[in-house]
């Protein structure tokens, strides 16, 4: 487990370079990230390269026994390759083309661009491929942009639609062209629609959208394959990643298990955005919206890293608040419990020049004084470093439990066609995939459960105690089928509102509404209601109220269904919205509602109840999450918890009484 930092040498002087890779090492980091943005310094001109100044900073790295990451620097084309090739920079809707400058001023399906990123990647793979230093590569930088309308977009859109459905009438079909009469006779008349979004296509055809977002990110996963498949050829077992951002609609990271070896993404959770706030918790982040996201990472192939984790204060939020103290510790505290198999932050300096000026690096602008979020950085290595130490594998640790049982787990379905269709077609304003499936990842945590990652097509373990599908609206016979084998086989299922309504086209089945689950949920989904704005819905759960207002399914149960809660408000007061029910030794609860994130927690919990699950809620916005040969504690309140452990649990790092933002260690 190693820590990390994003350095740029070719932004400062090479006098301090030797001082800047001391005070790294000193500091106890162990990675070195470069070239992200570096093109123009590696290739000055076509097919001239001048890689000097990169070895020169490798061989340093090397002489500190600091690991290197390297990357291709295709996310920021030099102003030769745009000048040359200005088709590159893509169009908008208007025929307008964009200009050069910042980053991502390029499109993934113009050939001069793969051209000239296939030539940069192959001369950085030749050159330090098989340096002993080197242990993996990143590629590119935060991939997506808008949808670009360049004819070579098109073409690869079309390109992509013949062979997805071989001839147009099958096209047809799937979109529903004979609504309003928009049939196609040849691919050849069809063009990728501006964006995803009804506000950026005006009242036209959604199943067109859901598969522009579809073709968007086998775009981008192509523009991977081109530099992944050059890399594999010269790196031999050295990874292969790219950072993703969180839910981000242009990538879905599985389409790139063709190319990456290890997933990884980049976490900003201190925004200052949001509102009602009653704490000064704004500062910490939210610890659910983290930790969905290095679950789904982990999902893939179990490998992952958290390329970038926020150093301090943001540049990019408009409100750029001060971290709470400690809270730069606890994201990598966080990042550690989930499993990472390395943290690097961007950046090592905070630059003096540039957009970004404003964000922290480590080191402030003098390049010798450590930030406050250096200063935590370098307390978490120096943590990290003294655990492994004192507790090397193999050594038995005080207070460990030799009978130690596994920490129970749960999964949650993650489908991205879920989430290009709902933001395609959200139906109610208020609709959030995103919030939906972060919030039914805190109910689990909540219980002290870890939470596993699934996706659809995909074998679910057999030993998980709850698995939570939500709104997973576009359904096939492979999900249901997964659906079905999981609660014969005694597993117990949650399964929300909008879920089984449509196929993968996202056409309505000819049945009634939710057909395609009535026997699991043990009922009818006989009407949904969606609440305007400030309008507030209330059901009643075991006598205690919860708010809703963006979707309430209303239900019809059937004998042998229990009803967990009812409607208290509306006109239809009394009707069911959370029902359950049992088959055989496994159970399906339907939660109807998409409320907040109160409710789910109180669901999960008395599910846990009701199938007599081990596990037990924890205090609110704490976690306690199981690595290897320890517990991990994580404490993402402004004030102190008292954690449920025994009285006389011996702490390897932190105490029972937990500060604010604090960590606690445990032999598990």
């Amino acid at each position: 487990m190693k820590i990390g930092t994003y350095y740029y040498p070719e932004q400062w002087p090479r006098e301090q370079w030797e001082r800047d890779f001391d005070k790294i090492a000193a500091m106890g980091l162990r990675i070195v990230h470069m070239a992200e943005f570096a093109w123009m310094n590696l290739e000055p001109s076509p097919g001239q390269f001048t890689f000097d100044w990169l070895s020169e900073c490798v061989e340093m790295a090397a002489a500190r026994k600091l690991d290197v990451i390297l990357c291709t620097p295709t996310a920021a084309p030099p102003i030769w390759l745009t000048e040359q090739h200005p088709e590159i920079l893509g169009e908008n809707e208007h025929g307008t083309p964009d200009r050069h400058g910042g980053r991502r001023h390029y499109v993934p399906t113009c050939p001069a661009m793969l051209e000239a990123s296939a030539r940069i990647t192959q001369a950085m793979a030749d050159k330090f491929g098989d340096h002993p230093s080197v242990i993996g590569w990143q590629i590119d930088n935060e991939l997506g942009g808008p949808f670009d309308q360049s004819e070579y977009t098109h073409a690869a859109f079309r390109q992509w639609l013949r062979e997805k459905y071989e001839t147009v009438d099958k096209l047809n079909l799937a979109w529903g062209n004979q609504f309003w009469n928009q049939q196609y006779t040849t691919f050849d008349q069809i063009l990728l629609p501006p964006g995803r979004t009804q506000a950026q296509n005006g009242y036209k055809n959604p199943h067109h959208w859901l598969d522009a977002s579809r073709f968007w990110s086998s775009a981008w996963a192509k523009f991977v394959k081109v530099q992944a498949d050059i890399l594999k050829a010269k790196v031999g077992e050295r990874w292969i990643t790219t950072n993703f951002m969180p839910f981000h609609p242009d990538c879905d990271p599985g389409d790139m298990k063709d190319s990456l070896s290890l997933w990884s993404w980049d976490t900003y959770p201190i925004s200052g955005l949001g509102s009602d706030h009653k704490d000064e918790t704004f500062r910490l982040g939210d610890p659910s919206s983290i930790e969905v996201i290095h679950d789904q990472m982990a999902s893939y192939n179990g490998r992952w890293a958290l390329m970038e984790v926020q150093p301090g204060q943001i540049n990019w939020s408009g409100v750029p608040c001060l971290p709470y103290p400690g809270a730069i510790r606890l994201l990598l505290w966080t990042a550690i419990a989930h499993g990472c198999e390395f943290i690097t932050t961007y950046r090592f300096r905070q630059p003096r020049f540039g957009i970004e000026m404003w964000h922290d690096g480590l080191v402030q602008h003098d390049g010798i004084t450590l930030s406050p979020g250096g200063v935590q950085f370098r307390q978490v290595c120096d943590e990290v470093k003294r655990l492994l130490a004192d507790f090397p594998l193999g050594t038995t640790i005080p207070g460990q439990d030799a009978q130690s049982t596994p920490q129970p787990r749960a999964g949650l379905v993650l489908d991205f066609d879920q989430l290009w269709w709902t933001n395609s077609l959200p139906q109610a304003n208020k609709w959030n995939q995103a919030e939906l499936i972060t919030q039914w990842h805190q109910a689990i945590s909540h219980m002290g459960l870890k939470v596993q990652i699934l996706h659809p097509g995909e074998e679910w373990p057999d030993d998980l105690q709850i698995v939570v599908v939500p709104a997973v609206q576009l359904i096939d016979d492979k999900v249901l089928a997964s659906m079905t084998k999981y609660v014969d086989g005694g597993g117990h299922l949650v399964i929300t509102c909008r879920t089984g309504l449509q196929d993968r086209t996202g056409q309505f089945f000819e049945c009634h509404r939710a057909d395609s689950i009535a026997s699991l949920i043990g009922g009818q989904v006989e009407a949904y209601d969606s609440l305007p704005q400030n309008v507030v819905g209330k059901i009643d759960l075991d006598g205690k109220i919860f708010d809703w207002g963006t979707w309430g399914a209303l239900l019809y149960a059937e004998d042998g269904t229990r009803v967990w809660a009812k409607y208290t408000n509306m006109f239809y007061a009394g009707a069911p919205a959370i029902t359950h029910k049992r088959h055989g030794k496994g159970s399906v609860t339907f939660c109807g509602v998409f409320g907040g994130r109160d409710l789910a927690s109180a669901v999960i919990e008395k599910l846990c109840v009701a199938e007599a699950i081990a596990a037990k809620p924890l205090p609110d916005r704490v976690r306690i999450v199981r690595r290897g040969r320890f517990n991990i504690a994580l404490n993402y309140n402004d004030k102190p918890v008292v954690l449920p452990t025994a009285p006389n649990t011996v702490f390897v790092l932190g105490s029972r009484q937990l500060e604010a933002a604090g960590v606690a260690v445990w032999p598990a």
